[in-house]
């Protein structure tokens, strides 16, 4: 007997010792902490940056749109260069350009120059987002449970940063002038680097073709894509710009799934996703981030420009979020064990989806308990589906095509995110000036300078470019009208996401996956 015991510990395989695992995992979140941080920190800039650059309100919101265009445009492109030239390198690469470009805005002379800036950052959101990923799950692929864990606390940290970006650079704001909040990611990248230099070894697929008309069609489509919702919200979507944005965008998109079906190693594996189960996933991965983001930029300009919140006590108001945000994807991969990845992602979906209904509850005099109901009940869902939508495409692919499930769900994954901006505000700038005209009536604002009003917000700006009491009151009730419709398009994308759960996710089929 103990013969026998003897001889099945020795067949046993040893667990994997990976050199500095810990030090990987932290370049890895680092540099994920680097990317998100760039979405929201930004936001808290907006207003010191309009009065002192003497920025028109149509052009302010390109600030911030600028970054998740140039994300959402080259993400795809970012894994696809990471595996042909090194995931060490490219993610170096991501790093050093989103620390330049905050370097280029932060002492850019002129708007245009911030422009640019926002764009280099972009390109580097783009290579350190799937890449990040990328370095964990080929570091520790040979211990499954530990890369799982990994990806969890990874996941968490995209919270942390975009709930950390209103606080910091509300902070800053409060004792410096609003460039220092552009210069956070420099000490944060000068650490990245050396911790990546030291620990993180390169791994490469270098035989990989580049893909170059997947990379130009990613890029295209994509781009267009953000493009067109974002300015249709604003100019309408009768523009014939936005017009042949759009059409662009469906064109180069259709033309990219036909070009990745023949390519014998396509950028994006479109043939896994033949499988309903497999793009039931995705977009259910994709619906988290959307979500998550989305709730977080509609609430940011709902404190500050409703509810005069000032940019430090907004980042302390959205800490609920954070918070829970956090200890349920700590806890996520644990529940998805014993109830398996589906049913998680349908829990997810409805408490994500119920947390947007909650906040639509909120108005301009709303007390802070609706708030931090909310976001809390946000940070939970969103939680509960970010982290385990990675092992529910593990689940649902073979074994073989898991490298591919992985790419898939990250670029998802971010191109969710960085729809939600461009999607939620294009809804919020339509609502918001779609409702003015009968709330300045309401007011009593004599019509002569309510039109003068709704002229300043169809051209960008908040509607009150003659405030009075009686003006201010309907600009805030306009924009919470704004507010609303954007909390329910995610409760809806929420609800969709609950729904494909449930229909394809939370049973396993009979027969092939």
């Amino acid at each position: 007997m103990s013969s026998s015991t003897d001889e099945l510990s020795a067949a046993a395989p040893e667990k994997p010792v990976i050199a500095h695992g810990r030090l990987v995992l932290a370049a890895a979140c680092l540099g994920l902490f680097m990317s998100f941080i760039e979405v929201t920190a930004a936001i808290s800039t907006l207003r010191a940056l309009q009065v002192d650059m003497h920025v028109a309100p149509a052009d302010l919101s390109w600030v911030s749109s600028m970054y998740t265009l140039v994300v959402a445009a080259c993400v795809l492109s970012g894994g696809a260069l990471g595996e042909r030239f090194g995931r060490r390198r490219v993610f170096l690469v991501g790093v050093v350009a989103l620390a330049a470009g905050s370097l280029v805005v932060a002492g850019a002379s002129g708007y245009p120059q911030v422009l640019v800036g926002r764009a280099i950052s972009g390109v580097g959101g783009a290579l350190v987002l799937p890449t990040s990923l990328a370095i964990i799950t080929t570091t520790f692929f040979v211990d499954l449970p530990r890369m799982l864990r990994y990806i969890t606390i990874w996941v968490s940290v995209s919270g942390i940063g975009l709930a950390v970006g209103p606080l910091l650079g509300g902070a800053l704001l409060n004792l410096y002038d609003w460039p220092a909040v552009y210069l956070v990611n420099t000490p944060v990248a000068v650490v990245t680097v050396a911790v990546t230099l030291y620990a993180v070894k390169e791994t490469s697929v270098p035989n990989r073709p580049l893909d170059l008309w997947g990379q130009f069609l990613s890029v295209v489509g994509l781009g267009t894509l953000v493009y067109g919702i974002a300015v249709g919200g604003r100019t309408g979507y009768d523009d014939p710009v936005v017009v042949a944005s759009l059409v662009v965008a469906v064109v180069a998109l259709t033309a990219l799934v036909l070009v990745e079906r023949r390519a014998p190693m396509p950028m994006l594996d479109v043939r896994m996703m033949g499988s309903l189960r497999v793009s039931a996933t995705l977009v259910v991965a994709a619906s988290a981030l959307f979500t998550f983001v989305g709730v977080v930029f509609l609430e940011v300009l709902f404190l500050q420009r409703v509810q005069g919140a000032e940019p430090l006590d907004t980042g302390v108001q959205l800490l609920p979020a954070m918070v829970s945000f956090v200890l349920a994807t700590l806890v996520a991969q644990r529940i998805a064990a014993k109830v398996g990845p589906g049913r998680l992602l349908a829990a997810g979906s409805l408490v994500a989806g119920v947390a947007a209904v909650v906040l639509v509850a909120q108005q301009p005099d709303s007390a802070y308990g609706v708030t931090a109901l909310g976001l809390t009940l946000l940070g939970l869902g969103s939680g509960l589906v970010v982290a385990p939508s990675t092992a529910a495409a593990f689940a649902v692919v073979e074994p073989a095509q898991m490298g591919s499930a992985s790419n898939a769900v990250t670029a998802f994954r971010q191109v969710g995110s960085v729809l939600a901006t461009s999607v939620l505000g294009a809804v919020l700038a339509m609502r918001f000036v779609g409702a003015l005209p009968d709330k300045l009536a309401a007011a009593h604002v004599p019509p002569g300078t309510a039109a003068a009003v709704v002229d300043v917000a169809r051209s960008g700006g908040n509607g009150d470019g003659r405030s009075t009491a009686e003006v201010t009151e309907a600009v805030n009730a306009s924009f919470t009208v704004g507010i609303h419709t954007g909390l329910w398009v995610v409760a809806g994308v929420s609800f969709l996401a609950l729904l494909l759960s449930l229909v394809f996710l939370t049973r396993t089929p009979q027969g092939s996956k």
